[in-house]
């Protein structure tokens, strides 16, 4: 099929003025809900706001300097931290098992594959709703079950101690069949010859996975772990509903943190400058991740 060329005439106007009228109003959507804001963010870290009375004064950089003396902005920093240590290995890893579980079709594959992706099309607010009530101090199922089999009652999102990890298995349970459909997509295109000459080599079935399938998922093993990163430092729907940052601060991660300082503190310009740095950190973030993933390929040429 000969590549298109654009010529001018009336025929190629229409075309444009059709592709014009998909793109436009994405491009609008795009500018009015996530540059505009970013530019306003941006905008608004240089100054102190009053929401009320609509007041702006230029401060410079006095949010930015405000911000590492903060000791709850730190505090919740590390709480984020946390959080993302835990949530991005277990993602992670347990969506690469599952892959490999349900890759070769089996009787039980096609039902095993809706029970993991339910959780994905459900809503996080019904999800973390759903949770929150298996987790109930009192009469929760979780602590049902575990009273059955002879196991104290545990408190979950109501001690500080279990409620970063709470809030860890329902982010991990909603996501885990997206990283798995990722990563399914990744064997499916890994071509079978080369399984088929590693057990001529006489490759065991662990194997074959070491040398075989984890080299060639590692572009998918790279955008799991940059958009799983990203979603880690942006959590906040799961807290907001449970627990509030609480108890004793315990949950308080770096957006729950920007949430109240805009909305409860009427402090719109300090937030501002701690979404600009949260947006830093997941962009140095990133770029690490890339760096490391690249410079891994041209170790192995």
């Amino acid at each position: 099929m000969d590549r298109y060329q654009y010529k001018p005439g009336r025929k190629d106007l229409d075309l444009l003025f059709a592709i014009l009228l998909y793109v436009v109003p994405t491009m609008v959507l795009v500018f009015l809900f996530q540059l505009l804001p970013i530019y306003k963010a941006f905008e608004y870290s240089f100054q102190k706001i009053n929401l009320m009375s609509g007041a702006k004064t230029f401060v410079g950089m006095k949010n930015y300097l405000a911000a590492f003396q903060d000791e709850r902005f730190l505090t919740s920093m590390v709480t984020t931290i946390r959080y993302f240590l835990m949530r991005v290995p277990i993602q992670v890893i347990v969506g690469f098992l599952l892959a490999l579980l349900i890759y070769k079709p089996q009787r039980w594959t096609g039902f095993l594959r809706t029970v993991i992706l339910l959780p994905v099309v459900t809503s996080m607010v019904v999800v973390t709703a759903i949770l929150g009530l298996m987790m109930h101090p009192s009469n929760g199922l979780f602590n049902s079950i575990l009273q059955m089999v002879g196991i104290p009652s545990l408190g979950f999102l109501t001690v500080p101690s279990q409620a970063l990890e709470s809030i860890v298995f329902i982010t991990v349970w909603k996501n885990t069949g997206l990283t798995m459909l990722f990563f399914l997509a990744g064997l499916m295109a890994i071509s079978p010859t080369l399984y088929e000459a590693a057990q001529i080599d006489g490759a065991s079935a662990l194997q074959k996975h070491w040398y075989v399938t984890i080299p060639m998922l590692k572009k998918t093993f790279a955008f799991i772990l940059i958009t799983t990163t990203i979603h880690s430092f942006q959590v906040f729907g799961p807290i907001l509903m449970t627990t509030n940052g609480g108890p004793l601060n315990a949950t308080r991660v770096i957006v729950m943190d920007i949430y109240e300082n805009a909305f409860v503190f009427n402090q719109m310009g300090y937030a501002s400058a701690l979404s600009v740095i949260l947006a830093l950190i997941l962009i140095v973030i990133s770029l690490l991740q890339m760096r490391v993933s690249k410079s891994e390929k041209r170790g192995k040429r």
